[in-house]
């Protein structure tokens, strides 16, 4: 199942991308979004389609591949985890 409405706002909305230190977003117009993950020397070492994610989805993959969240963040995702876990 194609997800790119969830991607779009992922990549666009804040909150979500832009939570993410060292994670970079190039926007290529008509091309398909994709996680390409570099080594130290700037090599090309995997590339994930991120097509069939969810917004969720992206932010466990982020996590997955060692994305860390920024201080403010982390801080509020942690909030938003505790409301939603006392409803």
């Amino acid at each position: 199942m194609n997800k790119l409405p969830e991607v779009k706002r992922f990549v666009k909305e804040s909150g979500h991308a832009d939570t993410y230190e060292g994670l970079e977003i190039d926007y290529v117009r008509g091309k398909p979004p994709h996680l390409i993950m570099l080594d130290d020397a700037g090599e090309e070492t995997e590339r994930i389609d991120l097509a069939p994610y969810s917004t969720d989805e992206l932010h466990a993959l982020m996590a997955e591949k060692g994305f860390g969240r920024k201080a403010a963040a982390a801080a509020a995702a942690a909030m938003a985890d505790a409301v939603a876990d006392a409803e």
